[in-house]
């Protein structure tokens, strides 16, 4: 049997045809978020019949579709709860319903960090693990968690999640999400420049003039000696070994999957948060493997196939 899958994303919504464990076919289309997920029905359903038709797929083969999505989401309702400004009408939104209406197959849904978690669990550098955690670095800093051998949710879905939001400084940079000293406030993209503004030496280097920055244009100039990159860099991987030693003090897992775009860099990264996590109490570094991601690019759209065969 063949699951459709749906990573929806700020900027592109990824669609894919999963059968047995692998992505048989897939396509983007523009997620264009601010202006409400509803609009962009019409285009996913027309992304996924063309796939079915390319690949020849009976609809009668389709055993259901699982969406990923950022925000809260309850996965017993397939519903949305809540969502920082993209597809704000997605809550209203009987998803099930419209899976029903079009394809006459059932919709599961889950919170993106958790399907790229799943899809690694099961299929990834997670693969044979019963307790793990998965960090994405980059935009943000999203995590989530496997327990004894089941999906984290917790009573109000939010389990595992917000690893992101671990207060990291209690007088740090003020966070999108209200807080202050958030950890990604101190390590992700959307907060570089700020980040970078407040390291001496910043405003006189050369990456003054290369606004905006991004983890890109960081590691490139630190692996050339950029003095001012390799502060910026290793402050902001300093904050993800703290917001990572938090996650395995929550959640004890055996292995911590790294994912995230910066992963291209994962030579330098994966030893440094090792090398900082040892400096930390109570982590025994001869029971937990720092893994990078094997799927940092479709791990949520392998996960559905998981999902729909595994409703909560």
């Amino acid at each position: 049997m063949n699951v459709i899958g749906l990573d929806i994303g700020g900027t592109i919504i990824k669609i894919g045809i999963i059968r047995s464990g692998e992505i048989i076919a897939e396509t983007t289309i523009d997620a264009i978020s601010g202006k409400g997920l509803k609009g962009r029905l019409p285009a996913i359903e027309q992304a996924v019949n063309a796939l079915l038709g390319e690949q020849n797929i009976p609809k009668r083969s389709l055993s259901g579709i699982s969406i990923s999505s950022p925000g809260i989401i309850d996965p017993y309702k397939a519903r949305l709860i809540t969502v920082y400004n993209k597809f704000e009408d997605a809550a209203q939104l009987d998803l099930r319903a419209w899976a029903k209406e079009k394809w006459g197959i059932p919709l599961s849904m889950n919170n993106d960090a958790r399907s790229a978690c799943i899809g690694e669990w099961q299929y990834g550098a997670g693969k044979g693990c019963d307790n793990m955690v998965m960090v994405t670095l980059g935009t943000g800093f999203g995590s989530s968690a496997i327990i004894e051998g089941r999906i984290l949710h917790g009573k109000h879905f939010r389990g595992g999640i917000l690893g992101g939001h671990i207060i990291a400084n209690a007088e740090g940079f003020q966070c999108n999400c209200g807080s202050i000293g958030c950890v990604e406030a101190h390590s992700s993209t959307w907060n570089l420049e700020t980040i970078a503004k407040n390291i001496d030496g910043f405003e006189n280097s050369g990456l003054a003039h290369k606004l905006p920055l991004d983890f890109k244009i960081i590691f490139e100039e630190a692996a050339a000696g950029n003095k001012i990159a390799i502060k910026i860099r290793n402050y902001c991987m300093d904050y993800w070994a703290v917001g990572i030693a938090n996650l395995i003090y929550a959640y004890d897992p055996e292995r911590v999957v790294i994912g995230g775009g910066v992963m291209k860099s994962a030579d330098v990264i994966i030893p440094y948060i090792q090398k900082r996590l040892k400096d930390f109490g109570w982590i025994d570094f001869g029971e937990i493997d720092i893994v990078k991601a094997k799927y940092p690019n479709s791990a949520a759209l392998l996960s559905a196939e998981y999902l729909i065969n595994n409703p909560v």
